[in-house]
């Protein structure tokens, strides 16, 4: 539920800082004192999209904050933990802040969220019932997605086994559109594909093959240099007169003959003696490298042949050959996927009459499975529309099955209702009074609230146009929705004021020439004096004192 709410400089609000409690709690005020500002900020918390019109004038910034503890939501667990954000005591912080560039910073738990996280999250914790929400009762399209929330987990399954065979026969049929009116563009891809496969294969590029080959031409282009240089670097040497080897020889000679003498003699001698066989090693391996030296013409053409070849295939496929590789692993994948039949339109057809016939009958256990829940919700609206005292109306869900096929299945689903005995069952758009779509929405919203988990409903003004015992069954009706899940309602009904456990009084007042809204949590006599301006208006009379104290004291003995 909602324990804490912090607005500071937002709309007119300085600072509120708000605790709340379970059950339901209503929020009253006179008109414009701002009671919707109290819900604004909540669905900015929740979600909302701001502006930095709603930053109190001469502020740099607006900050939110509300305080949830979070019951065993599985869903709503488990979607937190994916995006890092940790539960400590059971509590889900959200803060907010808008800014005057019309940016927002929000973080969860101390965790930086995006708007539409916060708006994905929030859908699970706050259920503002309003005017938008009275709107979508009213839209016909809206009615099919109304109806399968509705429905548990039997729908749920019925109606993705359907929509995985949608999305097969919707594909298959797109291929069969993209075969018939781009043959000759597909037939000249597979030509495109299938020369370039063939155009790689047979170049049979390897890894480090341009790196080699370019080494290799380097020394056969250079081999006059390369020789003289390995001849002169012999002669030096081991010459015929004498070279270094020989120099060295004699040196380490020298000094081992002298080295008993001194440790130093010795440290030189060994010195020579390691330059003197690794002066050996190298002329070995300048003779084997004489030896290996030879200038093959036909070679060069080879090498040069090749290189022209990959720089070709570099030019088309990529800047390097490892490009070109990538390329061809493109191209074998794009061929492999690419079935015989996508040519063959009678076989793609034929797959996609096999598919219609099967999803044909996944449709039709869909619409009875929706059947099912529809009786179910019936029933259930048909007994909260009883106990909210509109007797002889009836609530029906009406199924019209539409031609082909669309993602949610083949069936058009409208709400009809009729208000009083005999006048017949008639779309709810063409029939519902104000206070009558209000009573509506609230039997609605009352069997939909255990299946939807929603942690806070708010109800704004969802009361309007009814009062007397009509009032007294909504006030009833938003308690029984209390019972499951915490509920705030901002009315001007005195009996819906009087039925609830909490009490919030929202008032204009001036400040430093400055206009400001307080929110006041009410004691018993200050809920009685508020109810009591409900009925009577600013001046109150003893008689709505009285009647005041009968609703509060009725309202007790109902619980």
């Amino acid at each position: 539920m909602l324990e804490n709410l912090l607005i500071e400089n937002f709309a007119i609000i300085e600072k509120v800082a708000l605790q709340f409690d379970s059950g339901m709690s209503v929020l009253t005020g006179e008109t414009g004192a701002g009671k919707s500002i109290i819900i604004d900020a909540l669905m900015m918390l929740t979600g909302g999209r701001g502006s930095s019109d709603m930053i109190r004038h001469g502020s740099k910034k607006a900050v939110l904050q509300a305080v949830f503890s979070i019951p065993q939501n599985k869903s709503l667990i488990n979607q937190l933990n994916e995006q890092g954000i940790e539960i400590s005591d059971g509590e889900l912080i959200i803060y907010r802040e808008l800014k005057h560039n019309g940016r927002s910073l929000i973080r969860i738990n101390g965790v930086v969220v995006s708007l539409k996280m916060l708006s994905s999250i929030g859908r699970q914790l706050v259920d503002i019932q309003g005017q938008n929400d009275t709107q979508q009762l009213l839209n016909s399209d809206e009615h099919l997605p109304l109806l399968d929330a509705y429905g548990g987990n039997e729908l749920l399954v019925t109606k993705q086994a359907y929509q995985e065979i949608f999305n097969d026969f919707r594909s298959i049929t797109q291929r069969i559109r993209r075969v018939q009116t781009s043959q000759q563009e597909i037939t000249q891809r597979l030509d495109l594909l299938q020369f370039q496969q063939q155009e790689l294969a047979d170049a049979d590029l390897q890894a480090n093959e341009e790196e080699d080959l370019l080494d290799a031409r380097g020394k056969l282009l250079n081999y006059k240099k390369i020789a003289d240089r390995l001849q002169r670097a012999q002669l030096t040497l081991s010459g015929e007169d004498g070279g270094a080897v020989d120099r060295l020889a004699e040196s380490m000679q020298a000094l081992q003959e002298i080295a008993e003498y001194d440790d130093n003699y010795a440290d030189l001698a060994s010195t020579i003696a390691d330059s003197y066989y690794a002066a050996q090693e190298v002329s070995r391996d300048v003779d084997e490298q004489i030896s290996d030296l030879t200038y093959d013409e036909a070679e060069l053409v080879r090498i040069d042949e090749r290189l022209q070849l990959i720089h070709s295939l570099e030019r088309k496929y990529g800047t390097t050959v490892a490009d070109v590789l990538i390329f061809k692993q493109k191209v074998d994948k794009e061929l492999s996927m690419k079935d015989n039949d996508e040519l063959d339109v009678e076989q793609l057809q034929v797959r996609q009459n096999n598919l219609r016939q099967v999803l044909r009958k996944q449709a039709i256990k869909l619409r009875e499975v929706r059947q099912k829940v529809a009786r179910e919700l019936e029933q259930a609206i048909n007994q909260q529309l009883n106990e909210l005292l509109m007797v002889g109306a009836e609530f029906e869900v009406h199924f019209d099955q539409i031609e082909g096929f669309v993602s949610s299945g083949t069936d058009n689903v409208e709400f009809y209702v009729q208000t009083n005995v005999g006048e017949g069952m008639a779309p709810l758009v063409k029939i519902a009074s104000g206070g009558e779509t209000a009573r509506l929405m609230l039997a609605i919203k009352t069997a939909f609230t255990k299946q939807q988990h929603i942690i806070s409903i708010v109800f704004d003004e969802a009361d309007t146009g009814v009062s007397g015992r009509v009032a007294q069954a909504i006030a009833k009706k938003m308690l029984t929705i209390a019972a499951d899940s915490q509920v705030f309602a901002i009315t001007h009904l005195p009996q819906v004021a009087a039925a609830a456990t909490h009490h919030f009084l929202i008032a204009k007042v001036a400040e430093n020439e400055r206009t400001v809204t307080q929110v006041t949590p009410l004691d018993e006599i200050g809920r009685e004096r508020a109810i009591a301006m409900m009925l009577s208006g600013e001046n109150i009379t003893k008689t709505a004192l009285a009647n005041a104290r009968d609703l509060r004291r009725e309202a007790k003995s109902n619980r």
